[in-house]
């Protein structure tokens, strides 16, 4: 009798060595694309203006890290608050027909 999982546990680990193993090969098959991904990551070919906004959206990742949970739950909270009330102001209004 075989037993089928219906939850996974863990990290998909297989699914992320497949994908390395194909972006290698793309790598190894077109060397042009790796030479363009490293001049496009390499800062000192940036403007600016993306140095700047690389470094806003980390400062906003690296705050959202610590509150992020508690951001999304009170912002849950607050859309089952908003439901909650719609749903008892529909049911005061007096129906049309």
């Amino acid at each position: 009798m075989r037993v089928y999982r219906t939850t996974r546990t863990g990290f998909a680990w297989l699914e992320l060595l497949l994908a390395l193993a194909a972006l290698a090969l793309l790598f190894q098959l077109f060397p042009s694309l790796w030479v363009g991904n490293l001049w496009t990551l390499d800062i000192r070919n940036w403007p600016r203006t993306v140095w700047f906004s690389v470094n806003q959206v980390l400062l906003v990742a690296l705050m959202g890290v610590p509150f992020g949970l508690e951001l999304y739950q009170g912002w849950q909270h607050r859309t089952e608050r908003r439901q909650a009330e719609r749903a008892t102001k529909q049911k005061k209004q007096p129906r049309k027909e």
